[in-house]
Parts: structure tokens; C-alpha cells; sequence
């Protein structure tokens, strides 16, 4: 029950988004407005602070880096070995590219931090900084393989070139170098101003989540879209699990870092879908299921992970 009690403050900001939109109270421009905020502003301060504070001793395991990417290797490998049968092309596609794409900071972040603190998003800001690239690029690769039979390397290479435009990435690779500078020690009025600002962040983008959101026939679309949340819900957050204890990481990096893999799918990949000539309507039918899934999978990881 702790374990519900946990995470139904995310979902009841989450439903109260949807109720807004569906009262109007929300509209388009108010939430194109919102995301701006975010993106560029509320979440790098939330992730800049999170990479500074964060314990660096786990830096000191020489396979850190390895163990934040396998999964997303292991995961995407027995998508194809498994999941491709009864699928066209297009579908299978938006399948290997939604399999590890998780909405890591509208959803997991907060649910980090309400589970397990503030000690908790610096570990996660930790995972996310050095898995960012790899999972972008497997990921698209994946599906372009699967859409094209080859990979587009100037879609790889676009894709490279927007990471690095992408403020919420940039500030973990900005954190990390001034760590690795020596100077992750910030003058407290600075602190407090990007702790003020990564305050807004938690509410706005639950909201922005909800109200983005869409459900017609649940069930049909479950039955539609049901190896999404099998692998993303499921499969995936098991892989990172027995990585993580394969690579001898800590207790508190296992619980985050399986936290962050059970995430629902990430809201920008039906864009990336759309953009890839996939099957975007699949793929934000994945995106509502997975988060309403997410309802009942996360308590369970939660109860699992021994966090209640």
C-alpha cells in the first residue's frame, strides 16, 4: 500500500492535466508555453544541481559506463529475437524504437525523487548523463534498421547534432564538467536560485504530461499495443536490474536506475515515429498505455526494490 501511496501523487497530477485540458482550461498555446519553461529552463536546473551533488565514488568502477548502456543493448537484441514475429515493418520499427525510450524526466525524475529524495535524483542525473547518447542513438538506429534494413548514418548524425542542441543533455554534460573541474561547488545564492527554479519543474511537467495525453477504447488499445508495454514496463527495467547486479553497482544504483528503465514511454517518441515515416498513431497508443500501466507496474518495482 506504501508502495501505491508513493506514486499516486504523480498520477493524480497527471489525471488532474488531463481534466484540465478536457475543461479547456489547458490549451495548446498555454502548453507549448509550459514546455518551453521546462525544457529549457526548469529541468537543466533540476539535472545541473542533481550532477553536482551527486556522489562521484561510483565514477571509480571502471565499468560504470558499460553497465548504464547494456541494457539498452540486451533490451533492443531480444526485441528482435522475440518481438518481431506478426508485426509489419512499420509497427516492428516503432516497437525496437519505444523499447528503452522511458519519459525519464516528466515522470522519473519525480518519481526519483518522491521515492528515494534528493539522493536520488543525483544518482539518476548520474545514469542519465552517461546514457543519454548511447540510448538516443541505439534506439533511432534500431528502428531505422528495422524500417530500411540499414541505418541512416545521416539521420545518426543529425541526431548527434541535436543532442547536443538539447538543453536538457547539455546540462549534464556541463555538470559533469565542472565535477571534473573541481568546481561543483556553487556560490549558495546560485543554488538557491536553481533550486528555486527546479521547484516548478515537478507540478508543471506532471500537468503537461496529463493534458498531452489522449484515451479513446483502453482496451483496445492495450490489446493493440500490449509487447510496448511488455517490454518497456517490464523487460526492460528486469535487464537493468541483473546488469546492475552483474556489474557489482550499489544498492541505491540499482533502485534508480531500474526506476528510470520502468518509466512509460517518452512523450517525444511519437514525434521521432512521425518524423521516421513509422507508425506514430501505434506509437502514441504505447505512450497512453504505458503511462496508464505505469499506475500499477511502478508501485510493484517500488515494493520490489525495497523503497517502502
Amino acid at each position: 500500500m506504501q508502495a501505491v501511496l508513493i506514486v499516486l501523487p504523480i498520477f493524480l497530477l497527471v489525471g488532474l492535466g488531463a481534466v484540465l485540458r478536457y475543461k479547456g482550461a489547458l490549451s495548446q498555446q498555454t502548453l507549448r508555453e509550459n514546455n518551453f519553461i521546462l525544457y529549457w529552463f526548469a529541468m537543466p536546473a533540476t539535472l545541473l544541481r542533481g550532477i553536482l551533488g551527486a556522489d562521484m565514488d561510483v565514477l571509480q568502477n571502471p565499468s560504470f559506463v558499460i553497465a548504464v548502456w547494456l541494457p539498452y543493448l540486451i533490451s533492443i537484441a531480444l526485441v528482435w529475437i522475440a518481438g518481431r514475429r506478426g508485426e509489419t515493418r512499420q509497427r516492428f520499427a516503432t516497437l525496437t524504437l519505444s523499447a528503452v525510450r522511458g519519459n525519464h524526466f516528466f515522470a522519473g525524475i519525480p518519481i526519483v525523487h518522491l521515492a528515494m529524495g534528493q539522493p536520488g535524483v543525483e544518482a539518476g542525473t548520474l545514469i542519465l548523463a552517461f546514457s543519454l547518447v548511447i540510448m538516443q542513438l541505439i534506439s533511432i538506429g534500431s528502428g531505422q534498421l528495422a524500417l530500411f534494413g540499414k541505418p541512416s548514418w545521416s539521420t545518426m548524425r543529425a541526431t548527434v547534432f541535436q543532442l547536443f542542441k538539447n538543453p536538457l543533455f547539455l546540462s549534464c554534460l556541463f555538470g559533469l564538467a565542472l565535477v571534473f573541474a573541481g568546481l561543483n561547488r556553487m556560490p549558495p545564492w546560485l543554488d538557491s536560485t536553481l533550486d528555486i527554479l527546479a521547484d516548478i519543474s515537478t507540478g508543471m511537467a506532471l500537468l503537461t504530461l496529463g493534458a498531452g495525453l489522449h484515451f479513446e477504447n483502453s482496451l483496445k488499445m492495450f490489446l493493440s499495443v500490449w509487447k510496448i508495454a511488455l517490454v518497456k514496463l517490464v523487460v526492460h527495467p528486469v535487464v537493468t536490474i541483473l546488469v546492475f547486479l552483474a556489474f557489482g553497482l550499489s544498492t541505491q544504483m540499482i533502485q534508480v536506475g531500474v526506476l528510470l528503465a520502468a518509466m512509460p514511454v517518452g512523450v517525444n517518441t511519437a514525434i521521432i515515429a512521425q518524423e521516421m515515416d513509422m507508425d506514430d498513431e501505434y506509437c502514441a497508443r504505447g505512450i497512453a498505455i504505458t503511462t496508464f500501466c505505469a499506475m500499477l507496474s511502478l508501485p510493484v518495482w517500488i515494493h520490489l526494490l525495497g523503497l517502502v
